[in-house]
């Protein structure tokens, strides 16, 4: 209902920051858009043709008009008049972050959002919108105006040839004239912490809802505090941290569950191991966690009765080897299935520790995890 903070904004971006504008985008209700066509969109008396005849700018080069006007809906699709209830702000929470989603979309767009105007709630929800999925470039802001010029009616930008507007007291009713060239116009910046970056990409579709899509945020930040366990589950071969669970095959879980043992037993530099450091000794004593949770502890000179297990045999023969040819075999069986556990990691959307990691150069490269060994555990 206050139209004079999109002209005011736009004279502090184009005019204060000298940037360019080429579209507005208004978020609004049926009673603000009325407005919006009344107070900006007249092409004689609408302040916004006013703002681009005072400063030499062709109105034509910026898209403002209905169709950039985005009304607010019920799910019937009847236009929201006023967010009153707890529904209505619902409603705008949704709506909100799917624009703001779909603006960012594009790599070839910048982003200024404004807070400025409409109801609380929906300033606080675009600028979680914009914690969500702003980009670096992209920015958040709120127009401070001069108290005198703030509320006036007729005060929709700085002119560049001064005027006169009369203000009246509201206590007394006495007026006095004041020149626009007092009135003070500052974009005070917004500084907001830009989630998009160290969480999950699947903001880019699927989850439609406000409150959706604070949860999954919230369950991605979850897990990047190290104070998350990283639990083994022996006998259904699931890797678990927080409420994440992924179920691995036999020969994922095996090599994930050694490397994992290797990590609590601090082998290696700070849990990172050379393929030819690992012994048979380690790939009996992992069998053997798996089958004790199985009731039958046996090592690995048994595997061939446990199914899909039988590739041990072969990989502990090779380890011993001391054929070079050998030794590549088993280096290769290692990374291969290395690449297959991370896929699956990545999928579930666990941090970068909680995947087998590498370092070094090629023929002296190192593998393990980040996880600290004490917050490792198997059952």
């Amino acid at each position: 209902m206050t139209p004079q903070i999109i002209t005011e904004t736009l004279y502090a971006i184009t005019q204060r920051l000298d940037e360019r504008v080429d579209e507005i985008r208004v978020i609004t209700t049926l009673a603000g858009r009325n407005r919006i066509l009344k107070d900006l969109f007249d092409p004689v008396a609408g302040q916004f043709f006013a703002f681009c005849r005072d400063f030499g700018i062709d109105p034509a080069t910026i898209k403002f008009d209905e169709t950039t006007i985005t009304l607010l809906r019920l799910p019937d699709g009847r236009q929201l008049e006023d967010i009153r209830s707890e529904e209505d702000n619902r409603h705008a929470a949704d709506q909100i972050c799917e624009i703001v989603r779909a603006l960012t979309r594009d790599d070839d767009t910048r982003l200024h959002a404004s807070v400025a105007g409409g109801r609380k709630t929906m300033s606080i929800f675009l600028t979680a919108a914009m914690q969500l999925f702003g980009r670096v470039h992209d920015r958040l802001s709120h127009v401070l105006v001069s108290e005198d010029f703030e509320t006036h009616p007729q005060f929709f930008y700085k002119p560049p040839v001064a005027r006169e507007l009369t203000l009246k007291d509201r206590l007394t009713g006495e007026t006095r004239r004041i020149s626009t060239d007092q009135a003070q116009i500052h974009l005070a910046d917004i500084p907001f912490i830009r989630l998009r970056g160290i969480i999950s990409d699947w903001l880019g579709d699927g989850v439609k809802t406000y409150g959706d899509l604070v949860r999954r945020a919230q369950s991605d930040l979850d897990l990047l505090d190290s104070a998350h366990d990283l639990r083994l589950h022996l006998r259904e071969r699931a890797v678990r941290v927080a409420d994440r669970e992924i179920k691995l095959a036999e020969r994922e879980f095996f090599v994930y569950l050694l490397f994992a043992w290797l990590r609590r037993n601090e082998r290696g530099v700070d849990g990172m191991v050379e393929i030819k450091e690992i012994t048979r000794d380690d790939l009996d004593k992992v069998f053997r966690l798996i089958t004790a949770a199985r009731d039958a502890e046996v090592g690995i000179e048994e595997c061939e009765s446990f199914p899909r297990y039988d590739f041990l045999a072969n990989l502990a023969k090779r380890i011993e080897s001391d054929n070079p040819i050998d030794a590549d075999d088993a280096r290769k069986t290692f990374t291969e299935t290395r690449s297959r556990i991370n896929h699956k990691l990545e999928v579930a959307g666990l941090p970068k520790r909680y995947l087998l990691d590498s370092q070094g150069e090629r023929g002296s490269m190192r593998y393990g995890l980040q996880v600290a060994p004490e917050r490792i555990t198997w059952s």
